[in-house]
């Protein structure tokens, strides 16, 4: 039996690795900007959904995101890894949002905010890549 060297597979499954992250980023960064444009209408329909506040939605999705990504680490598929890692640094995001993003611009650097969610995505594919060898 063959151990798997290659982290997110290699070839097609690279290829579709990559597309699959590639459209879920793009869902996010869509309705990340649907949010940031009309934060009314946003606040409004997550108050509104499931009775819950708006705060337990980030929490949630990166409890998920854990659980994805832990349950990654344990089978061979990389995958499921790279996707509780984008759920995580989504939620990292939303977090930012709702807690107010000039509060994360540390030292007044207003990129912090920008770069917090993509460190934990990329800290997280790093963890990933090193369990995978």
């Amino acid at each position: 039996m063959r151990a798997e060297n290659q982290y997110l597979g290699g070839g097609k499954a690279k290829l579709w690795t990559y597309i699959i992250l590639l459209l879920a980023l793009v869902v996010g960064v869509v309705v990340f900007n649907f949010a940031i444009k009309n934060p009314d209408l946003a606040k409004g329909g997550v108050d509104s959904f499931l009775g819950l506040p708006g705060f337990v939605f980030p929490i949630i999705a990166g409890l998920v995101g854990l659980l994805v990504f832990w349950l990654g680490l344990k089978i061979e598929s990389d995958w499921p890894e790279a996707l509780g890692a984008l759920l995580i640094a989504g939620s990292v995001g939303a977090a930012e949002v709702m807690i107010g993003w000039d509060t994360f611009a540390f030292g007044g650097m207003a990129v912090v905010p920008y770069v917090l969610p993509i460190a934990v995505f990329l800290v997280l594919l790093a963890i990933g890549m090193a369990k995978s060898r």
